[in-house]
């Protein structure tokens, strides 16, 4: 009883976080990272290709990977990623006070118009750093999170 009333009230905050016309939607895939490159010297620069799995309902699969690349001073927020489709984006950053890999994929449903955003994160590390010896150049990120919007 106690875990569904817990998880009542973390349903409940999340919807009431969410802005006006954004509401939860499920996230049932993961991203999966290959040819990771972090690492600083005269600058903080990032790159790495994505795919995405599986294909299910407002979810294609991205099986062919995009190819991101960003830098820590100039990317405060989500980098466009290379082209997807016309109705898929992918969407990549790393926060320069937290090393974490924030992941964003969107999917638009022109016949519904809706928009579908489900994202993922993780802790990262420069080539460059003293834990230099933690970076991997392929990884997978789980989908940790989805939202719905109508486009606009």
């Amino acid at each position: 009883m106690l875990a569904s009333s817990l998880l009542t009230v973390a349903a409940a905050t999340l919807a009431t976080a969410l802005p006006a016309g954004v509401t939860p939607a499920a996230a049932p895939g993961q991203f999966d990272i290959t040819n990771f490159i972090f690492g600083c010297t005269a600058g903080c620069f990032w790159y790495l290709d994505i795919a995405v799995h599986p294909a299910v309902a407002n979810h294609p699969s991205v099986p062919s990977s995009v190819h991101c690349q960003g830098n820590l001073d100039d990317n405060k927020s989500f980098k466009e990623c290379d082209h997807v489709t016309n109705e898929s984006k992918l969407y990549a950053f790393i926060g320069k006070d937290d090393n974490l890999l924030q992941l964003k994929y969107e999917v638009t449903n022109s016949s519904t118009s809706t928009v579908y955003n489900y994202y993922g994160e993780k802790e990262v590390y420069a080539a460059t750093s003293a834990y230099a010896d933690l970076q991997t150049p392929n990884f997978n990120v789980t989908e940790i999170s989805g939202t719905k919007s109508k486009s606009s």
